[in-house]
């Protein structure tokens, strides 16, 4: 399923996109458009955007009313991203899944696929 609109548009890839240029400097998306293919094809395979992914990833705990990580859409996304990786073979396999789980990461999802 295609995106409504283009990736950079979303407010989760501008978070991503600042983080990666603070911690590396440049314009690393744009150094590195691999990056941004890879969750591209991740969104498209799930059919979801990536301001849902994230928002899906966080609950507010009833007893408190923080924000909290969701254990149930972490796995969820832990395991999709293994499948993406393995579907594609070697070391640009390992690199799709790493620009995914950077991508989460950097809104907070902390995930080991």
């Amino acid at each position: 399923m295609p995106l409504d609109r283009p990736l950079r548009d979303y407010e989760t890839v501008r978070s991503w996109e600042e983080g990666l240029r603070s911690q590396w400097g440049g314009d690393p998306l744009a150094e590195d458009p691999e990056k941004l293919e890879a969750l591209q094809a991740f969104c498209e395979l799930l059919g979801e955007n990536p301001d849902e992914m994230v928002k899906r990833c966080f609950r507010i705990r009833k007893e408190d009313g923080e924000r909290v990580l969701s254990v149930k859409w972490r796995k969820h996304y832990a395991e999709k991203v293994k499948e993406f990786r393995s579907q594609t073979a070697g070391t640009a396999g390992r690199r799709r899944g790493a620009a995914v789980l950077g991508f989460l990461i950097h809104n907070g999802i902390l995930i080991q696929a």
